[in-house]
């Protein structure tokens, strides 16, 4: 499936061995062992080219209960005083339309709005079942929710579909959809490394160590522009250790599916913002193949880290929403990890992934660690 040499050294495969394109460590060279038989196992690794909300949606946005979202101006020329609001505080007035003033972004609890919120009410969707119960019941870990069905009739999670999926702007063709997946490749603070070492098979392999890092490196397109070149050299960003994930997983029929991780913290550059996003409970699966992988990342986002990049948007009334309707409705369909209220402080997300294969750099130091480990 993947490139490999005819003859490989015989040497110690470490889950941090350094990638080369062929799966050969520089570690297990630098050693000075001596060419052998293939290693039994070797390393792989992927850098993320798309990341993507998942979520069901049709031209005529039947899924939606009232259509599209209501946007800032459509909401405001709705209030029954619009005008002597915007002669009150001047501006446009959409922007700030709170009764002091305030705007939607910044003070979401004292926006109302005057158009109620389209309901997302198609029962099929993507996701996960998180919290492992049939029918979205309350448990320790979960708030009481309904589920999506997918499409192989599985019983899922993913409550942020309800947030967004009927906002124009986080649609196919819109812009805060299609300006971050834009970002993913094109910034390399969005670079996510997926290392995946001590593999033995790659159509299955009941064990394999998973390494997720921040990259620092610039993606390649070909002249077409259309496609990413293949196993270019990522170096890792060493400035950001909180990035970087550990854990294990197996390779069922070409699919690497991870043990779930418990906390995650990921990079986010998203229409110009710079944060991170927060996940508990994050499963990967991903299609493996010789020119890349595809697949789904889901896991409970944190509230506070999502709404933090989402607050920062200049975009409201591009993308046809309201931020204070969708506050209230980030807060409403919250599904996981109640406080001590009994308030769910986290949301379930499934997000649609894809990567092309490359060379992951680690620093000289760990290299030098590698190579006399390989000793």
């Amino acid at each position: 499936m993947f490139p490999q040499l005819k003859n490989a050294c015989r040497c110690p495969v470490l889950a941090s061995a350094i990638v080369v394109h062929f799966g050969i460590s520089s570690a297990c060279l630098a050693a000075g062992a001596t060419p052998a038989k293939q290693a039994a196992s070797k390393t792989i690794s992927f850098a993320l080219t798309d990341w993507k909300y998942a979520f069901v949606e049709t031209p005529e946005a039947k899924e939606c209960s009232l259509g599209l979202q209501a946007g800032e101006v459509a909401q405001f020329k709705a209030q029954p005083d619009h005008l002597a609001h915007r002669e009150k505080f001047g501006g446009p007035g959409w922007e700030n339309r709170g009764p002091l003033g305030e705007k939607g972004n910044y003070s979401p609890t004292v926006v109302q709005d005057a158009l109620p919120w389209s309901e997302l009410v198609t029962p099929k969707g993507f996701g996960r079942n998180l919290d492992g119960t049939p029918d979205g019941s309350a448990t320790p870990k979960s708030c009481k929710h309904e589920k999506f069905t997918d499409d192989k009739g599985r019983k899922v999670d993913h409550q942020l579909a309800r947030v967004i999926g009927c906002i124009q702007g986080f649609r196919t063709g819109g812009l805060t959809g299609d300006f971050y997946r834009s970002e993913v490749p094109n910034f390399p603070y969005n670079r996510h490394l997926i290392e995946i070492s001590g593999v033995d098979d790659e159509i299955n392999d009941p064990s394999v160590i998973v390494t997720i890092y921040k990259g620092i490196d610039q993606l390649l397109r070909t002249a077409g522009g259309e496609s990413f070149v293949p196993y270019t050299s990522q170096r890792i960003d060493t400035r950001f250790p909180q990035f970087t994930l550990n854990t294990r997983g197996k390779i069922v029929d070409g699919v690497l599916i991870i043990e779930p991780i418990a906390n995650a913290r990921f990079p986010i550059r998203e229409t110009s913002n710079i944060g991170e996003r927060r996940m508990r409970d994050v499963h990967i699966e991903l299609k493996l193949t010789a020119t890349g992988a595809e697949g789904t990342l889901t896991g409970y986002e944190d509230l506070a880290a999502w709404w933090n990049i989402k607050s920062k948007g200049v975009t409201p009334e591009l993308d046809k929403y309201s931020p204070a309707g969708m506050y209230r409705a980030l807060h409403r369909y919250a599904d996981g990890y109640p406080d001590s209220s009994g308030k769910c402080t986290a949301i379930s997300a499934a997000y649609s992934i894809k990567a092309i294969p490359v060379i992951v750099v680690h620093p000289p130091a760990k290299t030098q660690q590698l190579a006399k480990a390989a000793e």
